[in-house]
């Protein structure tokens, strides 16, 4: 039987929520396509008249209001300390480069896959030894596929 907490249930559901709200915030409104245009051509989004530092201040504080929901959703399940996203920097960064920079879609789906394959390792090769598979494929998808599985390349 698979077993999961109920922490852990409300935590997946919250971070769902909070990924597809910021999917359509950049997606469906004024802002979102201003700092894709500011995240794409800094000079040409400043030329048609968006202001870039305005959107370097809203991008940025996204960014905290995120960091603080996901922080808020990891509470109940980790014990709180000033080192507790160490754990998580790197593979965050896997998961980014794995999905596609600047895919929220692939952010996602590289997330589960990198979850499965951390689990499946750490049942092989040990709890010790789950973050090895993780960076096997981390270091293939840099060798074969540079802008991720999703991302568009340059």
């Amino acid at each position: 039987p698979i077993l999961i907490s109920q922490a852990r249930l409300f935590g997946f559901a919250g971070a769902l929520a909070v990924a597809v709200l910021l999917w359509l915030l950049l997606a469906r409104t004024d802002t979102g396509k201003a700092i894709r245009a500011v995240a794409k051509e800094k000079l040409g989004a400043s030329l048609v008249g968006i202001d870039v530092r305005h959107i370097y201040a809203v991008t940025f504080g996204l960014g905290c209001a995120t960091l603080a929901v996901a922080a808020c959703l990891l509470m109940p399940i980790f014990y709180v300390n000033p080192r507790v996203g160490q754990s998580f920097v790197l593979v965050a960064f896997t998961i980014v480069v794995l999905g596609g920079m600047g895919s929220i879609p692939g952010a996602l789906l590289g997330g589960l896959f990198i979850g499965v394959v951390e689990s499946l390792t750490g049942l092989f090769l040990g709890d010790s030894l789950g973050q090895i598979g993780i960076f096997i494929i981390f270091i293939l998808v840099l060798l074969f596929r540079p802008s991720g599985l999703f991302g568009a390349r340059a």
